[in-house]
């Protein structure tokens, strides 16, 4: 009898009811979902950060190598003037590569003499037809760091020796310089302990004379003038900057280099993100060696490109490399607000560089 009361006074089992698992389903749904929702909302900040840092970087060593390169443009030596070099190169003026006699140049990406069939000037569709068409610029210097002292100099046999050995092959374009005079040619010889600066078309484009003075006179003889050993010969240094297509799609900065051993050039991707540049140039009128206006290219005139510019401002748009935002995300550029159609995320960069040699 009393186990029977033992049985009988035992608690029953019971388990959830239908109800209490629908709340609980539901609650446990909505804790993930904040969970998924914290996930996402974290990935999607920690991609923004990382396509934004991607974009600094790739900003800062744009601007910053340009800006190196460009504050040299004109450097031929002791006497860098555009007055005071003479460059002897076979029509120096048929292409970017051989003219010397600016130091830096620029090409207006929305001017009709924009150079097509030389520099490329890509659209992005999902861009406002108003927005500027990128900028080209070019420098040219000489590089001091390929450079051996002159110990001797034959003009009459077009023969410049040089200390040591050297490692310029034949048809490599040179700059000689000392405090008086420069002169940009190109070398006809084999030799490494001498160059030479013979007139004819053995290398190409050649010297139209192999006089070596001002003023420049394309004959067999020229002006002449003789190098002493306060000279220096170097390496003369041709780079354009200009903005292209990169082979994955993405817009990027590139640069094209004068090769050794002749007058071509190879052209390399630096920097990928720069989808736009915008290059004024600032002119110095007043002597003082300060910018007294900011310029376009196409507005430049030569004798102005030799003595007056002194400076450059360099504007970059820059783009993320994917679609990080939901929507079309405005952006300032040169002054205008833009409105893509994509929803690439946009920063724009700038600097003002000092040309070293000029105004001084």
């Amino acid at each position: 009898m009393s186990s029977r009361k033992h049985r009988l006074s035992m608690p029953a089992h019971r388990g959830f009811s239908v109800v209490e698992l629908m709340i609980a389903m539901v609650l446990g749904l909505v804790l993930m979902g904040g969970v998924i929702q914290v996930f996402l909302s974290t990935k999607q900040a920690y991609n923004l950060n990382e396509e934004m840092a991607w974009i600094q970087e790739n900003a800062r060593f744009s601007v910053g190598f340009m800006a190196e390169d460009m504050r040299m443009a004109g450097y031929y030596g002791c006497a860098s003037r555009a007055t005071s070099v003479a460059n002897v190169l076979d029509d120096p003026d048929s292409s970017w590569v051989t003219d010397f006699g600016k130091g830096l140049h620029g090409y207006d990406g929305d001017a009709n003499s924009f150079p097509s069939a030389v520099f490329p000037r890509p659209v992005t569709a999902s861009l406002p037809n108003s927005l500027p068409r990128t900028d080209v610029f070019t420098i040219h210097k000489a590089d001091l760091d390929n450079s051996f002292q002159v110990t001797g100099h034959n003009p009459n046999s077009a023969v410049i020796d040089v200390q040591g050995n050297h490692n310029y092959p034949k048809g490599t374009i040179l700059i000689v310089s000392d405090c008086h005079h420069s002169a940009v040619f190109q070398t006809t010889g084999n030799g490494t302990n001498k160059v030479n600066h013979n007139k004819g078309n053995s290398v190409a484009p050649g010297n139209c004379t192999k006089g070596l003075g001002l003023p420049v006179i394309c004959s067999a003889n020229g002006t002449g003038y003789t190098y002493k050993e306060d000279a220096f010969i170097m390496r003369a240094i041709g780079h354009a900057y200009y903005i292209d297509t990169a082979s994955n799609g993405v817009p990027a900065l590139f640069r094209e280099s004068l090769n050794t051993g002749g007058s071509t050039t190879t052209a390399e991707e630096m920097v990928q993100g720069v989808e736009n540049m915008q290059v004024q140039y600032g002119l110095d009128s007043n002597g003082d060696s300060i910018p007294d206006r900011y310029m376009d290219a196409d507005d430049i005139s030569d004798a102005q490109w030799e003595s007056d510019v002194v400076t450059a401002r360099i504007t970059l748009l820059l783009r993320s490399l994917t679609e990080l935002a939901n929507d079309p995300q405005d952006f300032t550029y040169m002054g205008t607000t833009y409105t893509p159609t994509d929803n690439y995320v946009r920063r724009v960069f700038s600097t003002t560089v000092k040309l070293r040699n000029r105004g001084v």
